[in-house]
């Protein structure tokens, strides 16, 4: 009798497994793998230095960055057992661009060098120009084309043991493990106040190593191919969208408002800057490396060909609100709302995700110890400090304390502006910008250098 219960029971586990979908043995939440993320995160960093470019008016822009991540883990989940597998790791993360711009017709402002990057000639330009009425902004200035290379590299390393075969193992504590590089290569032309406008290719790629540990970095794993177009319209309008060869992969339309209405009325410098931004994100896409399936389960596995896996794009409505109080206080204040296109399956508990209305949310304010002096004319020394929170899907798997999807974290950061150099030290904790570019840094601490040279 115990015999047939303990064979019943046994038939009957086998019959349940059978029924249960064909779930991938362990699947990883992370942007490292997604390109898709990878390539949001590099054309933002493109995007922001491009804002310095502009407002500094510069002809030539080399910028560097590096960031370390203490002890970096990949947290991966087995899907059986819902149980983490840790993968510890170094992770340094180097990013570095080169601009350079050349005038067609006029020039940057200035009678030498210091005087343009000072900007003082342009403030007092732009403020004559207000004054002369609505239209005194709509003066053409100049014509310019550039060119720009982007490129962020994820290295990572960790112990391995090696077979040298007859000459026995050998333990290397910097075995290169996978290394990602998102690279941009970008042509410009900005005819201000008018329209700007950049146009590029975003080449991804995930080299993995061979089994002595060496890395042949013209043999991809994954290599992708990215397009995007970015403009403006009459200083206020921003319009982006990035394709694949097959589709269209992400939009945004953004309306600076304090511009949009600087032609009808005149604005005090002291009222904050408002920007609103509508973005469009296919995020989601039923890979091993995402922490949900997209509207169902059922029969899902790692091993799906691409024509069989679900998409889901991620919509979202950002407002960023700045503040430059006489040229010591700086603010910001930065809201995101979200709602994904379709329902989402968490692949932990099987139940659909309820996605959180904000998404992210960061305030911070900043001292320039320098203020404004005419001696001191574009020089800044300038402390500032951060707090904020955001809501992923992906949190729960690689936070290493509580539980949930939202996490709260802060930066602190020292920066040093000049018109030829600048530098810039940063450290942060589960900073929401930080995170959103690479979601395994929860609950980790990074440390970041930066430095600049242009003119």
């Amino acid at each position: 009798m115990k015999r047939f219960v303990l064979f019943t029971a046994m038939a009957g586990i086998v019959l349940l497994l059978a029924a249960v979908p064909g779930y991938p043995v362990a699947y990883e939440a992370s942007t490292l793998h997604n390109a898709v993320a990878r390539s949001e995160t590099v054309q933002d960093l493109f995007f922001e230095r491009w804002e310095k470019i502009q407002e500094k008016e510069l002809y030539f822009d080399w910028y560097g960055k590096l960031n370390w991540v203490n002890d970096f883990k990949i947290n991966t989940v087995n899907a059986g057992s819902g149980e983490k597998e840790t993968v510890p790791m170094t992770l340094v993360r180097a990013y570095g661009s080169l601009t350079l711009n050349y005038p067609i017709l006029g020039g940057y402002e200035g009678k030498d060098i210091s005087e343009r990057l000072s900007g003082k000639v342009k403030k007092e330009k732009e403020e004559e120009e207000q004054g002369s009425g609505p239209m005194g902004l709509w003066k053409p200035k100049n014509l310019i084309v550039g060119l720009t290379m982007t490129g962020f590299h994820y290295g990572l390393t960790r112990k391995a043991e090696i077979d040298r075969g007859d000459a026995g193992n050998e333990t290397a504590t910097d075995y290169k493990y996978a290394q990602f590089f998102d690279d941009i290569f970008a042509a410009s032309l900005l005819y201000r106040p008018y329209f700007f406008i950049h146009a590029g290719v975003i080449i991804n790629n995930q080299i993995e190593p061979n089994d002595d540990g060496t890395m042949d970095y013209t043999n991809s794993k994954d290599h992708s191919l990215r397009y995007f177009i970015a403009s403006n319209l009459l200083s206020f309008l921003n319009m982006n969208a990035t394709t694949t060869k097959d589709e269209l992969e992400a939009i945004s339309v953004g309306v600076q408002v304090n511009q949009a209405l600087a032609s009808f009325v005149k604005m005090s410098r002291y009222v904050p800057v408002l920007t609103v931004t509508f973005k469009r994100l296919n995020l989601y896409n039923d890979e091993p490396y995402d922490a949900v399936w997209v509207k169902s389960s059922a029969g899902k596995s790692s091993v799906m060909d691409d024509d069989q896996k679900k998409h889901a794009a991620l919509d979202t409505l950002s407002f960023l609100l700045t503040e430059n109080l006489f040229g010591h206080i700086f603010l910001s204040g930065y809201i995101e709302l979200q709602r994904p296109t379709e329902k989402l399956i968490s692949k932990r508990t099987g139940e659909e995700v309820d996605f959180a209305l904000m998404r992210e949310w960061y305030a911070s304010i900043g001292y320039n110890f320098l203020g404004k002096r005419a001696d001191r004319e574009g020089r800044d020394l300038i402390l500032a400090v951060g707090v904020s929170s955001l809501w992923d899907v992906a949190i729960p798997v690689h936070r290493e304390r509580g539980s949930g999807y939202e996490m709260m974290g802060g930066f602190a950061a020292l920066t040093f502006n000049s018109p030829v150099v600048g530098a810039e030290i940063k450290g942060a904790y589960n900073y929401a910008p930080e995170l959103r570019k690479l979601i395994e840094t929860a609950d980790k601490f990074m440390i970041e250098g930066s430095f600049y040279v242009s003119f």
